[in-house]
């Protein structure tokens, strides 16, 4: 109960403090625009630090202020909040999350080890190929943050997997994997828009 009027009590003092910057006589140092700017920063610290709406909605003030107090136009505002390379990031985020959740990438990764687990460098070069594809439509940050903990396992189970390895083959082996999938997914991520937003 408390912490609910602690926030009424923010939202008005943000407010408050928001009005009696605009209606008070701009400072003649200050151009009219940076003075609205003000009045937004007051309200918005006020409104951030009792948390009186939720932080994202606070954050898109300046998105609906701007161009009522005409500081600057809603394009230049939201130039800021949506920049193209941001939405394409997103989208890659977004697809990552959905191949994570929905285990795709584990499912070809294993159907693939599964058809080729006679040779160790048959498995370096399916990993590579996996990766070059989902790195194709995903960014290729995220195409090997997915892959790591699959080679993860692969390394882990090397040994029972291909006995007649050595150890310093082991060892070469986990190197090529993780430096293969980097690679592949780099190169793959040019192939698309998607795979490398930049």
């Amino acid at each position: 109960m408390h912490n609910q009027s602690y926030r009424k009590l923010g939202f008005w003092i943000g407010l408050l403090l928001f009005f009696s910057v605009i209606l008070n006589p701009t400072p003649e140092s200050l151009s009219i625009e940076g003075w609205h700017v003000a009045a937004v920063a007051l309200l918005m610290a006020a409104w951030w630090g009792t948390e009186a709406v939720p932080l994202p909605v606070t954050a898109l003030v300046p998105l609906a202020a701007f161009p009522l107090l005409q500081i600057s136009s809603l394009k230049e505002t939201a130039i800021s909040y949506a920049n193209p390379h941001i939405f394409l990031f997103l989208g890659g985020f977004i697809l990552a999350l959905a191949i994570q959740r929905s285990g795709l990438h584990k499912r070809l990764a294993l159907s693939v080890v599964s058809k080729v687990n006679t040779s160790a460098s048959y498995i370096v070069g399916a990993f590579m190929c996996i990766s070059f594809f989902i790195s194709m439509w995903v960014m290729n940050t995220s195409t090997t943050l997915m892959l790591l903990p699959i080679c993860l396992a692969i390394c882990v189970n090397i040994k029972e997997a291909l006995p007649g390895l050595a150890n310093k083959q082991i060892k070469n082996f986990e190197i090529a994997l993780f430096l293969g999938i980097a690679y592949a997914s780099s190169i793959g991520g040019m192939s698309s828009l998607i795979g490398t937003a930049p």
